[in-house]
């Protein structure tokens, strides 16, 4: 909820400035112009954010952002509340810790279908349900 209300209202608060101080000099067009890519880049993560398990990776796109992920490659799943931008759409999400230092913050629709997907495919995967809280 948190994240709609900042997403769409920081979408609606810069489309109202553009139009409310809107007029016809280099400046005022130049700064529409940044502003509307601003609101193209917010509304292109907010409805291409998704992931996807294919094969034997996780395919997680974020806008025009993209990450492949070896499911073999991940240690350890827990769950996280953070505020931090990620291609995460909520602040409750879950950690993939894979490699030696790798770390993902994702909010998949159905968690415990997810990561029990991710056991089928990787059973040494640990699984530390402790919240940490950011």
């Amino acid at each position: 909820m948190l994240y709609s209300l900042i997403c769409w209202g920081t979408i609606a608060f810069v489309f109202f400035v553009i139009v409310l101080t809107f007029s016809i000099s280099v400046l005022a067009i130049f700064s529409a112009i940044l502003g509307l890519m601003g609101i193209g880049l917010l509304i292109w993560v907010w409805f291409g954010t998704n992931y996807r398990i294919e094969n034997e990776f996780i395919q997680i796109k974020y806008g025009p952002f993209n990450e492949r992920i070896a499911i073999q490659d991940i240690t350890n799943i827990s769950k996280k509340k953070s505020i931090l931008i990620t291609p995460a759409l909520a602040m409750d999400r879950i950690v993939l810790r894979y490699g030696k230092y790798g770390e993902l913050l994702i909010s998949p629709k159905n968690e415990d279908e997810f990561i029990d997907l991710l056991l089928t495919k990787n059973p040494a995967i640990r699984i530390d349900k402790q919240t940490i809280s950011n």
